[in-house]
């Protein structure tokens, strides 16, 4: 069995430290853009280092909210989360900034409500570059039109794992490690606990979400 989920251990590898930022600097790089935020608290620092970057990965609020901050690399495109220790309710960020995140960026074609959007829709530009890698896969919560620019309120949250999407379902029981293919049956954001339908036995469980299209399965869960 371990050796049929070989190549999927593989490809969720995380590179060693040399690879990327260590554990420490993530923590040093999320802490710096919450102090820059206005945000108390401090981050944890991960076990794990972060994948490989050409520059500096930008930090943010995931969903506008620092109780969990993302990682995000343009160039080879990635994004990671990092639960921190601010207050979930603690929002900074005023509405029109919000606003102008995605500031000049446009699709080319119409999108009806609950699309998901691709590469292909849209427009091409500076600005459209900037933003691909955080619109591509995002779904909208209303239709737009051609040559309609996207503003974060137009989205749906940027779940870890969305209803209907594979996950990977990892069980650890002592030193034992198994990796399984699952569907997602809920949408989760880190450390929210869903149900998945393991694709292998047909069962469906509960687990804890701890990364993009990975959840956990712990000891006592049912």
């Amino acid at each position: 069995m371990r050796a049929r989920l070989l190549p999927l251990l593989l490809l969720l590898a995380t590179p060693a430290a040399a690879q990327g930022l260590s554990g420490a600097e993530t923590a040093a790089l999320v802490a710096d853009a919450m102090a820059r935020a206005g945000v108390p608290g401090t981050p944890p620092v991960p076990v794990r280092a972060l994948p490989p970057c050409s520059h500096t990965p930008h930090v943010g609020a995931l969903n506008g909210r620092w109780s969990t901050a993302e990682l995000r690399c343009d160039a080879p495109a990635w994004k990671r989360a990092l639960r921190t220790s601010a207050p979930a309710s603690h929002a900074p960020r005023a509405p029109e900034a919000e606003d102008a995140t995605f500031a000049g960026v446009a699709l080319i074609r119409p999108l009806a409500r609950g699309s998901v959007i691709a590469a292909g829709d849209l427009a091409s530009g500076p600005e459209a570059a900037r933003w691909r890698s955080d619109l591509i896969g995002r779904r909208l919560k209303v239709a737009l039109g051609p040559g309609q620019p996207i503003l974060p309120r137009h989205l749906e949250p940027d779940w870890l794992v969305t209803r209907g999407g594979p996950v990977a379902l990892r069980v650890a029981a002592g030193p034992i490690e198994v990796l399984a293919p699952a569907e997602a049956l809920e949408d989760g954001g880190l450390g929210d606990l869903v149900e998945v339908r393991n694709l292998s036995s047909g069962a469906t469980l509960r687990a804890t979400v701890t990364a993009r299209n990975l959840a956990e399965v712990r000891p006592n869960m049912r």
